[in-house]
């Protein structure tokens, strides 16, 4: 999936990816296909595969461009059922992708101990969620509640605020808007979305069929996850690969497909002063998304519905799936005789009579 129109005369080539470079055959099918009555020589198709490398050379090493100007905090206040909720503004609209959504419902809550939710989404008007009765969690504030109570622009103790919990610190900044969360225990930045012009990545982008958002990442940092598909690399993210989420019910022979399931979540482990320490990220939207992963920052590129993050502190890996599973469910225990191939049930009932003997 590509989110962006492709400069190339067959946008099924990808010049960036080196096993996609086209062939003289793919060449002169494409040119056919654009010149009915004209057939590439294989001089000339040599000649354009060059000029298509050099536009990938030249393509790698500029800084994509940046598709909104971010939001502006107008207003926060405490929610009557806990919590924070404010208003964000867009700065400057634009048409990259649609109009800008004008208006977004900010909530932030800190629901356990160890787990921390922001919610972001239109203020005016309902959008596509991942049903609240398949994953069981609590309902953000109505919609427009909140409008009108307070449009005075946040004062400079609030611009620079935070909201804590028992381990999970929420900080934001107001113009434009930015958020971080941080670790109590150990002062580490699990996810900090604001950024400036030497970043190469947008500010909060929210329109109706393109949401982005990033977060720096520190340097050491070590992620896994953003599944499900066949990475060659295995479940450990590597910078500058391209990461997915389209579930297309794909046999996992091939690399670098799709597969059955849906599951934006990534563990980050670091080591801080010697020891490891873990969290977990997970972003509950079950729309399609490309995640870019540079290293030193990570970018959500979503085609819709909402951003509701879910912060989980660890800080240890079974710290981190015990949080993330006591929010989207446990697995089922399975029967002994499920696990059995159809033509050795018999060893398996044998077993089971032995141990219920």
């Amino acid at each position: 999936m590509t989110l962006t129109s492709s400069p190339f005369p067959f946008p099924s080539i990808n010049p960036l990816n080196p096993k996609q470079l086209p062939t003289l055959h793919t060449l002169q099918l494409a040119t056919h296909h654009l010149h009915p009555y004209a057939m590439l020589t294989p001089l000339s198709s040599l000649l354009i595969a060059l000029l298509l490398c050099a536009a990938a050379v030249n393509s790698s090493s500029t800084v994509p461009p940046k598709i909104g100007h971010g939001y502006r905090l107008i207003s926060i206040e405490e929610s009557p059922g806990g919590g924070l909720v404010g208003h964000l503004q867009v700065k400057q609209k634009n048409n990259i992708y649609g109009p800008d959504i004008p208006l977004l419902q900010l909530y932030v809550k800190h629901e356990t101990d160890d787990r921390l939710r922001v919610h972001i989404t239109d203020a005016q008007k309902q959008r596509w969620e991942v049903p609240y009765n398949l994953i069981p969690r609590e309902q953000p504030p109505a919609l427009k509640q909140m409008i009108g109570r307070s449009r005075k622009p946040p004062s400079t103790a609030i611009s620079d605020s935070q909201y804590s919990g028992s381990e999970l610190i929420f900080s934001y900044i107001a113009d434009p808007f930015g958020f971080a969360v941080k670790r109590r225990s150990d002062g580490q930045v699990l996810f900090n979305s604001s950024s400036d012009e030497s970043e190469p990545f947008s500010d909060l982008v929210f329109k109706d069929q393109y949401l982005e958002i990033s977060t720096k990442l520190p340097s050491d940092a070590s992620l896994y996850g953003l599944g499900e598909n066949t990475q060659p690399h295995g479940i450990k993210l590597h910078p500058n690969d391209p990461y997915t989420l389209y579930t297309t019910d794909a046999s996992a022979i091939n690399l670098n497909t799709d597969l059955y399931g849906s599951h934006p979540v990534y563990m980050d482990l670091r080591n801080v002063v010697g020891q490891g320490y873990a969290h977990a990220v997970l972003l509950l939207n079950s729309n399609g998304m490309d995640v870019v992963y540079r290293g030193s920052s990570l970018t959500y590129k979503v085609i819709g519905g909402v951003f509701d993050f879910y912060f989980f502190s660890g800080p240890t890996p079974l710290g981190v799936v015990d949080q993330y599973t006591a929010l989207i469910g446990r697995p089922a225990p399975m029967p002994y005789w499920a696990l059995a191939d159809g033509g050795m049930s018999w060893v398996w009932t044998g077993q089971l009579y032995e141990l219920c003997g």
